[in-house]
């Protein structure tokens, strides 16, 4: 691997300064040959409408889903014809090794994470025992963490996994893609690769939870600085840099640069709108309210409706957006609600909005907690600010805060609604608020009465769990006899 660090540059602006006109322009003034990378193909479509108001031609190569290799090649054959329009393309794209890019200069609106995570739910013995044999993991320089290793199959597979028919899903192959290439470092926890690949326990002892522990395997893809390296120069923009998940891995791998001309244009902080600002927080304990307890314990949708009632009592005939978890489809029943996507960066639609309610419990898990400390030295603090804040300051930056089109209602107040103070406290800082946030009360949260613990007579004694096993263990039995005798007809 390369070790050389290159040289990056970065544009630190709040959401709604004007950075993307100062990059326009600064593109409008410079010409040559530019490629602005996006996270959707309806931002691309929206900076082309820009840049052709400042008489720049632009080039839109839309992502379509599951399809990433045609937009490469389109993008190539963009950059072998010297044409001097600016691409627009998507940052999966973008962050590939492309040699035929070396003449661009990229300009990354937003920041990306630079790990992806892989989930793999394997409850079938078979397929587990599949993916135990292709993924093979060594020890590395972090503790607790294995790294994953490039064999004979994850490079047949990756190289022939989409060009050759097979039955392997999508994100297998992409895995593979992962571990076989050079700008790409794979990790998974050992206990959780041990676990994996020691099959299920036969003992009614262990829990449900360790028993889904066993069928899952989690793998982490951090990407290297050097899948850029093919072009003329590159530019990242966006909010709370130093915050950012991607500053936090590539500190030490990246000269970082501040770019001498792109910049937010319009104000260096939220001091003019924070006098207007409110913020309100549902629960305020010390832990962070968990997806696991609206799911499990409340039931998630519950929780929305009794969000959206109170909203309707303290916020009559107002017009919203709402974001809910991305892990479960619940509706918003309020008519003036906008329902949005928990990662909604570069969204300019909804600037007349003064109310904003985020219902996305985002606290990382333990494992992500664990590799990110070990990989990259980000303490919990700091992985919450980065995941869970980034992205609900990403949510309130959506309304009027952003001092759009919508002058008119200058004066008018805005509600921001969140989960846990903790969350509020901290974005009440990013955005200059001084007024402390007040209470929400949700019923379906403060109503919550947590069950009793279970007593060793509610449990099953020890005589009772080896008849159990027992009882298991000869079931299994005679169904591999059953197995054996219609194997022996059949020949």
């Amino acid at each position: 691997m390369n070790n050389h660090k290159p040289t990056f540059y970065y544009v630190n602006a709040h959401a709604g300064s004007g950075k993307t006109y100062s990059a326009h322009q600064y593109i409008s003034l410079h010409g040559g040959f530019f490629t602005i990378a996006t996270q959707t193909n309806d931002l691309s479509d929206q900076q082309a409408e820009d840049l052709a108001e400042l008489g720049i031609q632009a080039r839109v190569i839309r992502l379509e889903k599951g399809v990433s290799k045609s937009c490469t090649e389109r993008y190539v054959r963009h950059c072998k014809d010297l044409r001097e329009s600016t691409a627009i393309i998507n940052q999966k794209v973008a962050h590939q090794d492309i040699e035929a890019a070396r003449n661009q200069h990229l300009i990354v609106d937003e920041f990306p994470s630079p790990v992806e995570k892989f989930t793999l739910n394997e409850g079938i013995s078979a397929t587990r025992s599949f993916i135990g044999n292709l993924i093979k993991a060594v020890p590395c320089e972090f503790p607790g963490f294995l790294e994953v290793i490039d064999t004979d199959d994850t490079a047949e597979i990756a190289e022939s996994g989409k060009s050759q028919e097979n039955s392997l899903k999508e994100h297998v192959v992409q895995i593979c893609e992962r571990i076989h290439s050079e700008h790409y470092r794979l990790f998974v926890a050992d206990r959780n690769y041990i676990n994996f690949n020691s099959g299920l326990p036969d003992d009614e002892s262990v829990s449900d939870d360790q028993d889904e522990s066993k069928k899952r395997l989690v793998l982490y893809a951090w990407v290297q600085p050097s899948i850029l390296k093919n072009y003329r120069s590159v530019t990242f923009m966006g909010a709370n840099f130093p915050d950012q998940k991607l500053f936090h891995y590539w500190k030490d791998k990246v000269n970082w640069v501040e770019h001498p001309e792109i910049k937010g244009e319009r104000y260096d902080d939220f001091s003019h709108k924070a006098p207007l600002i409110d913020f309100r927080h549902m629960n305020e304990g010390d832990d962070l309210v968990s997806w696991s307890h609206l799911s499990n314990n409340i039931g998630y949708q519950n929780f929305v409706d009794s969000v959206a009632d109170v909203v309707a009592r303290e916020f009559p005939g107002e017009d919203h957006i709402v974001t809910t978890s991305a892990k479960d489809d619940a509706s918003w029943k309020l008519s003036g609600g906008e329902k949005i996507s928990p990662n909604p960066v570069g969204l300019n639609a909804f600037q007349d909005r003064h109310v904003a309610v985020h219902l996305a419990p985002l606290r990382p898990s333990n494992m992500d907690f664990a590799i990110w400390q070990a990989v990259a030295g980000v303490s919990p603090s700091e992985l919450m600010i980065a995941q869970a804040c980034e992205m609900q300051y990403q949510f309130f930056t959506r309304t009027a805060s952003r001092d759009g089109k919508h002058h008119s209602e200058c004066d008018k107040r805005l509600t921001f609604i969140t989960i846990d103070l903790a969350v509020a406290d901290y974005l009440r800082e990013v955005f200059c608020v001084e007024k402390p946030s007040e209470l929400l009360v949700i019923p379906a949260l403060t109503e919550y009465v947590k069950p009793p613990r279970k007593t060793r007579s509610d449990k099953k004694s020890a005589e009772e769990k080896k008849a159990s096993k027992t009882a298991r263990q000869r079931e299994r039995r005679a169904e591999e006899r059953a197995a054996e005798a219609a194997a022996q007809l059949n020949v």
